[in-house]
């Protein structure tokens, strides 16, 4: 993972999305396809823990439910033996009542039961999108440079939907099936212990399919939610505003709708698979469901017959053979839905898994309260990840209160320091401290509080412009947001939007010009009242006027603070209490304005690369590349 020119970069350059997929895949991001093990089962057990009792009233209600529907079958047995054979009238129609009113008893427990496993199944879900959502938040920047939106996405939506599936399927039936199958052949070896062999006689029939279609099913799939994360990735990264910009501008509509079309066509294909797994596993087991029958009625006709049961034991087995056998397939076909519900729990999971690089210190120090803070650079060396040293044995102090600018060639290390500074990454050696503290011992909510980053690449909520503002500091009052305007130069924008600061600004706010985007970033970072800023050219999107304007108001913003700046343009630092000139990662030059031009080193050559020798500050180019 690398940077360049900004903390939006990528490895020194973007490649194609097979590329970049493949890189990741060697780092060993977001693994999938792993064969689920008994620790991924242990795990997925943890998770329903905490709706134990929930789970247990569930399985209370379907206890229940599976008792009274034993009885029915009963009930017919009694009808045929007793009341018709006896021409009881009222013994007939108490039984034909109990048809009717037990059923009902059954549907009113079902319901109950569907609503707890719902509750259940829900709050499962829930547990697991939130937990995923909150790990991502801690993920490094590493994990999202090397990683497609759309592989995320499909881990938090396509896979927990997926799950979400799993579970309504799957956590009531496998309990309800289960207690279906056990209390249904005691009831039948109650009535008859030889037609209840004859009955049970298929039942281990239905568990030899089971492993060949459970170990198929989990491949399936495994590919089928791979092929999805593939199209979804595709999907985010050209059918947004900036990605349809550029698809637009390069005339590559029909080809990237081809591409879609063929990542689509191989979802269909391993989603077509998927289901035929289970379906081929049907049909086995609806072939094994008619052996049943045929063998009562065969087996239990003769013992009519010869006198030894009476019809109607054979008319409640016959019953019973549905609750017995439907359930039986019904559990076989769930060892292929949970063993394919693991293979997605263990996608899950591998997010989960995945190392936060910047973890929290177990004992946070605090910050001296009330005072300015420098930050200090301590022989800092720093790799991206398997990639060479980008930083040196980088030291230098930015002293409290004053404005510290770094400047130098493309891919010198200047965007890497800033990062490093921001606390985006840590250092392979050396520290970065802030007010003397190493940063690596600062909670993040302390490190947040005192420090405020704005980037080159800027990112607007779709949200009003007061949102986007408040960011930082949500419960800031009006005249805070109204004061950080005026200090980014915003009024007049404000004043032409048609709603003002309550104006919608769009996708990444694309009704603002770069500029203004530029004056909101620098606005949301004003309103936190950091003690350190950060600044990644904060004013390279500006006219020479705006440029002006907005100096002078960090000028005010400035006073008291500590502020590191990269500077693209030199006429933005001029003014620098010391100006730190980086070359191939380290720091070759160091001082103010005047004695770095004099010394006629790698400053005064990028100074005189931007400025017209017969002007004193004029720039020649608006935002020439340094």
């Amino acid at each position: 993972m690398g940077m360049s020119g900004g903390f939006g970069g990528g490895l020194g350059g973007g490649g194609p999305l097979g590329a970049v997929w493949q890189q990741r895949r060697s780092l060993g991001y977001l693994e999938s396809g792993r064969r689920p093990t008994r620790k991924t089962l242990a795990r997925f057990l943890r998770v329903l823990r905490p709706h134990r009792w929930q789970l247990g009233l569930a399985l209370g209600l379907a206890l229940v439910g599976v008792l009274v529907g034993l009885v029915p079958p009963l009930l017919m047995r009694a009808i045929i033996d007793q009341a018709v054979a006896r021409r009881d009238l009222h013994l007939l129609l108490v039984l034909a009542a109990g048809l009717l009113l037990f059923p009902v008893g059954g549907a009113i427990v079902s319901t109950g039961q569907n609503y707890i496993n719902a509750v259940v199944s829900q709050g499962i879900i829930h547990d697991l999108r939130t937990a995923l959502y909150a790990h991502g938040q801690e993920l490094g920047i590493d994990f999202f440079t090397l990683t497609p939106a759309g592989e995320i996405h499909s881990r938090l939506v396509n896979d927990l939907n997926a799950v979400q599936r799993v579970l309504n399927q799957s956590l009531s039936g496998l309990l309800v099936n289960v207690l279906t199958v056990a209390l249904t052949l005691a009831t039948m070896f109650a009535l008859n212990w030889q037609l209840a062999i004859v009955s049970a006689f298929v039942l281990p029939a239905f568990a030899l399919p089971v492993l060949s279609f459970g170990r198929r099913g989990y491949r399936a799939v495994t590919q089928a939610q791979e092929a999805l994360a593939r199209m979804t990735a595709h999907l985010e990264e050209t059918l947004t505003l900036s990605g349809v910009v550029v698809v637009r501008s390069f005339g590559t509509t029909r080809r990237e709708a081809q591409h879609f079309w063929s990542l689509s066509d191989a979802v269909r294909h391993r989603q077509v698979r998927t289901i035929m797994v289970g379906q081929w596993l049907s049909v086995v087991v609806q072939v094994l469901s008619a052996l049943g029958p045929a063998l009562v009625y065969g087996y239990g006709g003769y013992l009519v017959m010869t006198g030894h049961i009476r019809l109607g034991t054979v008319v409640a087995f016959a019953t019973y053979l549905v609750r017995l056998y439907s359930p039986a397939s019904a559990l076989a076909g769930a060892n292929t839905t949970l063993i394919g519900g693991l293979a997605l729990m263990d996608r899950l999971f591998s997010f989960l898994d995945l190392p936060v690089d910047l973890p929290e210190p177990a004992r946070p120090l605090p910050l001296e309260e009330g005072c300015p803070l420098g930050m200090g650079f301590e022989d800092v060396r720093f790799t991206y990840r398997q990639g060479p040293e980008v930083l040196h044995g980088v030291s230098f102090e930015a002293r409290a209160g004053e404005l510290t600018a770094i400047v130098g060639p493309s891919g010198a290390g200047k965007s890497t320091i800033l990062s490093l500074a921001a606390r985006f990454h840590d250092p392979v050696a050396g520290r970065v401290t802030l007010g003397g503290v190493d940063l690596r011992d600062l909670d993040e909510a302390t490190l947040r509080r005192n420090l405020a980053v704005v980037t080159q690449d800027l990112f607007l909520f779709h949200a009003s412009l007061a949102e986007n503002i408040r960011y930082g500091r949500p419960d800031a009052a009006q005249a805070d947001v109204l004061r950080a305007v005026e200090m980014a130069q915003l009024q007049d924008l404000v004043a032409r939007l048609p709603d003002g600061l309550e104006t919608v600004v769009g996708e990444r706010g694309y009704r603002l010009s770069g500029g203004e985007k530029q004056r909101v970033a620098i606005a949301r970072a004003v309103l936190v009242r950091p003690r350190v800023l950060l600044l990644d050219e904060a004013t390279s999107s500006l006219d020479s006027r705006a440029e002006r304007l907005i100096q002078e108001a960090l000028a005010r913003v400035f006073a008291g603070r500590t502020v590191i700046a990269i500077a693209h343009r030199l006429s933005t630092i001029l003014a620098a209490d010391r100006i730190l000139v980086v070359e191939g990662g380290r720091i070759v030059e160091s001082g103010r304005h005047a004695p770095l031009l004099a010394q006629g080193g790698l400053y005064a050559r990028l100074y005189h690369e931007q400025f017209d020798p017969g002007t004193q500050g004029t720039p020649l180019a608006a935002g020439a590349p340094a």
